[in-house]
């Protein structure tokens, strides 16, 4: 047996490996030096030819990629500085936005092998823009983004010189798709997608809205029978979610999707039965939804040098709408790449993952399914590879098991307390292959289990009357945590239109949180200028290892530096929200989040260990603030040797007569239980396995010495007891720890 270093948080990746897909090909890719890449989109001249418009920081590059593997740059139109960059077309022009002010740039494609900027239109009409969508069949461009509400602008009746002909400023969108009368919006800062009529500008009349899973909707688009949407949350974990909008005055969700739940989504497209991504760190992915209610991964293209979960880099646009059929990928660092999807190769399964166990023999044993899809291919192998505590990595093979298509084998038994990693390779005999988990690339997520005891050092769901222990203060400023029911508060404030955070309406479980300003009798938003903190009681870690803080949180900060939000453990942090960025500037917690951090460092054999919580802020847009719930800390310990206790006592007793029993090696000063049962079959008590079976009953508990001892004569045996044979065995708890010990039989006469 062992002490292993890592936390039970579980969250060790694999290094990261070079660029790769599954199911999709990279044909070309374009990476200039010292290039900053934002978004795409794409263009196709009368004659057919194909090109791509690839934003960057300083202006937008054209390419002719006729030849999809040997793109042609045939122009660059500079703008103003920014790292947000958008463009649609309509008709033989090109129309660009920034950020950085400016309006709208007019590019002429007549001769899309020399394009040529016409003018910069509308400067007036808005500060900065961050994005625009096209409405192909009218000709309208809708301008979102700004600060001055979204704009529409009439390219039909004059494409050099569109006029003004609508504003929206109900709310800030973010992003739109408008096809046949129907405005999709992205309402990032409310996490809203609404479907609004655009038969009738300049009016706006809202069919129906709704809030996507991650509160944080990046963008939408409809497919070409305007029967689904497919919308983004870009927030960490983020999915894609699928909505049913036949009847766009009902909209509902049927599906959602994630490639990997570390990481975030940004832009997502259909084309025909297929959703096309740009997902960040994964690069490209592409996921079948002609089922609506089980979305499933097609294939995906790993574009970023970033490993997978590695926040905002990556792939930023997505272009799938090329008549060959080509993928455009913008990459901010890695640049332009052209890809093709190709067909799902091997279909792979496993249902049945390895859980948490004491086992340390092993071995621990797995199968999966896999079948190779494309004619005449068969499956060549199967492994399972994993490592342990993050060491190196191992591989096992994985046979037929004689089931159709099933493959089985085994991990190997590890010592407690550790924490095993694994995933699974398929591969076919054209060397075609797929994994699981299925991310971007083989081993960038993994499955995981632990081998040793989870013992729970500390729990509080705060449904006391009191504070039990904890305290709170003010290093500076109004102190405004408390403890009590949430009220479900709401605010707005945003360095643009508005951003709208919430507060629970309700606690993660029970009625009591603590929090800043819970509502009841002000607004819910935490105060300005403040210093504050919340501080737990001491918790004993003195016998933990691998220790772990765990606890609900809903927050909703604005982005560092300017207010800041940590999370310490006995004065060392351990988490603080990140400086805002971008579109990313706030954390705004729609929902309760369980939040998972290695302590180790800290609290490993520490008998007086203190979780603090604290918010510092300045003077500007004040917010929710902390809300938390069920705060945990647990460990993963080694397991006991199986009988450590000794027990000793009479083999033989008689009616009338009394019996003795006796042990030691028990731990010192513990509780302990001596059980009895008529069966010797087995039985859990406490999560721990007995050798007696159910029934048992209790002879006596008591407290063992310092020394771990402990005996117990029994009183008279009843008459009915007379021919039986009983089981006897202890049990003694310490530190959260179940020990038992050997069975001593009895037979009475």
């Amino acid at each position: 047996m062992k002490r292993s270093l890592l936390a039970l948080s579980l969250l060790l990746l694999a290094a990261p490996l070079t660029a790769q897909g599954n199911g999709v090909s990279l044909l070309s890719k374009v990476k200039k030096a010292n290039t900053f890449y934002n978004d795409i989109w794409g263009y196709t001249a009368p004659n057919g030819d194909e090109y791509a418009l690839v934003g960057t920081s300083s202006g937008t590059l054209f390419y002719n990629c006729t030849d999809p593997a040997n793109p042609v740059e045939v122009g660059f139109i500079s703008g103003p500085n920014s790292i947000w960059r958008d463009m649609k077309t309509y008709g033989h022009y090109a129309y660009i936005v920034t950020e950085g002010g400016g309006g709208v740039q007019i590019v002429d494609l007549s001769n899309p092998d020399n394009p040529q900027l016409v003018k910069t239109h509308g400067d007036n009409w808005w500060g900065n823009a961050h994005n625009i969508a096209m409405d192909e069949a009218t000709g309208l461009a809708y301008v979102c983004g700004t600060n001055n509400g979204m704009r529409v602008l009439d390219c039909a009746s004059n494409p050099t010189s569109p006029p003004l002909v609508a504003t929206y400023n109900q709310d800030y969108v973010h992003d739109l798709h408008v096809q046949d009368g129907q405005a999709h919006l992205a309402e990032i800062y409310d996490g809203r997608y609404r479907l609004v009529n655009v038969n009738s500008l300049p009016g706006f009349p809202t069919k129906d809205s709704i809030n996507t899973p991650g509160w944080f909707t990046h963008n939408t688009w409809a497919n070409e029978t305007n029967t689904l949407c497919v919308t983004t949350d870009e927030s960490s974990g983020g999915h894609i979610a699928l909505y049913n909008i036949s009847n766009p005055n009902n909209i509902y969700k049927t599906d959602e999707f994630t490639v990997n739940a570390n990481s975030i989504v940004h832009n997502a497209y259909i084309r025909d039965g297929r959703a096309y991504m740009s997902w960040y760190t994964e690069g490209f992915v592409c996921v079948d939804i002609s089922d609506p209610n089980n979305m499933s991964l097609i294939g995906q293209y790993d574009t970023s040098s970033y490993s997978a979960g590695g926040g905002y880099h990556g792939a930023w646009g997505c272009y799938p709408f090329s008549p060959s059929g080509v993928v455009y990928i913008s990459d901010m660092e890695e640049g332009f790449h052209v890809l093709q999807v190709e067909e799902k190769v091997i279909d792979l399964a496993h249902d049945q993952r390895i859980g948490n166990t004491e086992d340390e023999n092993g071995p621990y044993d797995l199968t999966v399914d896999a079948t190779a899809l494309k004619p005449g291919e068969s499956i060549a192998s199967v492994f399972a590879w994993y490592r342990v505590d993050g060491g190196s990595w191992q591989v096992s093979t994985l046979s037929p098991t004689g089931n159709p298509d099933e493959y089985g084998g085994s991990i190997p038994g590890q010592d407690a307390p550790s924490i095993v990693e694994y995933y699974v390779v398929a591969s076919d005999t054209a060397n075609n292959q797929a994994w699981l988990p299925a991310t971007t690339y083989a081993g960038s997520d993994t499955f995981r289990f632990a081998v040793g005891r989870i013992v729970q050092r500390y729990f509080n769901d705060f449904e006391g009357s009191g504070s039990d222990g904890w305290t709170h203060g003010a290093v500076s400023g109004s102190d405004d945590f408390q403890h009590g029911v949430p009220q479900g508060k709401t605010g707005t404030a945003s360095r643009h239109l508005g951003s709208t955070w919430y507060d629970p309406a309700s606690a993660y479980s029970g009625n009591k949180v603590w929090g800043n300003d819970l509502g009841a009798s002000s607004d819910g938003a935490y105060n300005a200028n403040a210093n504050i903190w919340l501080e737990s009681p001491n918790i004993d870690c003195s016998s933990a290892t691998n220790t772990t803080l765990m606890f609900q949180r809903w927050l909703n900060v604005e982005g560092a530096p300017y207010d800041a939000a940590r999370v310490l453990v006995n004065g060392n942090v351990v988490w603080q929200n990140p400086i805002g960025a971008g579109d990313i500037f706030h954390i705004l917690d729609t929902s309760w989040r369980q939040q998972v951090f290695d302590i180790s460092q800290y609290a490993d054999g520490n008998g007086s260990v203190k979780i603090r919580f604290e918010l510092e802020t300045d003077g500007a847009w004040q917010m929710g603030g902390w809300n938390l719930d069920d705060v945990r800390v647990v460990s993963l310990q080694d397991v006991p040797s199986v009988d450590s206790i000794s027990l000793s006592g009479d083999a033989n007793g008689v009616v009338g007569g009394t019996l003795n029993y006796s042990f030691d090696s028990a731990p010192a000063s513990a509780p302990y239980w001596l059980y009895y049962s008529i069966h010797l079959t087995g039985t859990t008590i406490n999560g721990h396995s007995f050798d007696i079976g159910s029934p048992y009953f209790t002879g006596t508990t008591g407290t063992t010495s310092g020394a771990g001892t402990a005996s117990w004569t029994s009183p008279p045996l009843p008459g009915y007891a007379a021919g039986r044979t009983i089981y006897v065995e202890v049990r003694a708890d310490a530190n959260g720890i179940v020990y038992d010990s050997n069975v001593v039989t009895t037979t009475i006469q």
